[in-house]
């Protein structure tokens, strides 16, 4: 059963039997020419990955491929070494100001994460000039 409750700062949700909402959070990270791969968000509780999307503010100049892909990963891993939640990886070279959707991993598991697990983008290529926003929108569970 659901119910739509009003929050502590006036905002409408849907709420679950447990009381808890499940609404959308969602959680950024903003990549520029020196960025690294790095976690961006530690889950406090059990969420599920909704939708991810891209928009390049300013394209990559290189000569060369330049792409992220956003990660799950455990405690206690490396960033680079977690679980790909999407198939394919965002263009950072594309065309400024177009968002750019994530087709979601098939693997029905890769979108659950758990309480400590956090997000992180991993970067191929030569950011060069590249600077732009990734958006991982998130649903309690």
């Amino acid at each position: 059963m659901v119910d739509i409750a009003q929050g502590d700062r006036g905002e409408i949700e849907l709420v679950g039997r447990d009381g808890r909402g499940f609404g959308f959070v969602p959680v950024s990270v903003i990549y520029g020419p020196n960025s690294v791969t790095t976690s961006f968000f530690v889950a406090d509780r059990a969420y599920r990955i909704k939708t991810i999307i891209c928009r390049p503010e300013v394209a990559g100049t290189d000569a060369g491929a330049v792409s992220a892909v956003i990660r799950k990963v455990p405690a206690g891993t490396a960033a680079g070494s977690g679980t790909a939640v999407q198939s394919g990886s965002f263009n950072l070279k594309g065309t400024a100001a177009a968002n750019q959707s994530a087709a979601l991993s098939a693997t029905d598991s890769d979108l659950n994460l758990a309480q400590n697990e956090a997000l992180a983008v991993t970067f191929t290529g030569t950011l060069t000039a590249a600077v732009g926003a990734i958006t991982v929108n998130l649903c309690p569970r």
